[in-house]
């Protein structure tokens, strides 16, 4: 894979040609490649009745709120939660989120998600040139 890489896009560096293409601009990568084709099998619903808990920011360009309804309508048991104003990585961000999280750990068919009640995204600050 590396080899048909480096002849398909010689100036890009070994870290990248060596990972697995993730996003759809890589498609290119992927038939270069000679990838077979898996999104039959990728993209079926996950249906379960395990507890399952979904975050999400409503700032998240890579895989935005609307995502987890869609999650959430095939997992039961599941508790979605979505923090306003933060993007992608949301545990990491949001101390709401970090108490959500343990609360589900702690009691999974259960989760504490009152910090989310109120909250507000940051207003934007415009910084003067």
């Amino acid at each position: 894979m590396l080899k048909a890489g480096r002849k398909a896009f010689p100036g890009w560096p070994d870290t990248v040609l060596a990972q697995v293409p993730q996003l759809p601009f890589q498609c290119p990568a992927c038939r270069i490649r000679n990838v077979p084709d898996r999104a039959s099998v990728q993209r079926v619903a996950t249906v379960s009745s395990v507890p399952a808990l979904i975050v999400s920011g409503t700032f998240d360009v890579k895989t935005g709120p609307s995502w987890a309804k869609d999650v959430a309508r095939d997992l039961s048991r599941s508790t979605a939660v979505q923090i306003p104003g933060i993007g992608h990585r949301v545990v990491p961000q949001s101390p709401c989120a970090q108490r959500v999280l343990a609360s589900f750990h702690a009691s999974p068919t259960a989760p504490d998600t009152d910090c989310v009640d109120g909250l507000e995204p940051e207003p934007f600050t415009i910084i003067p040139k």
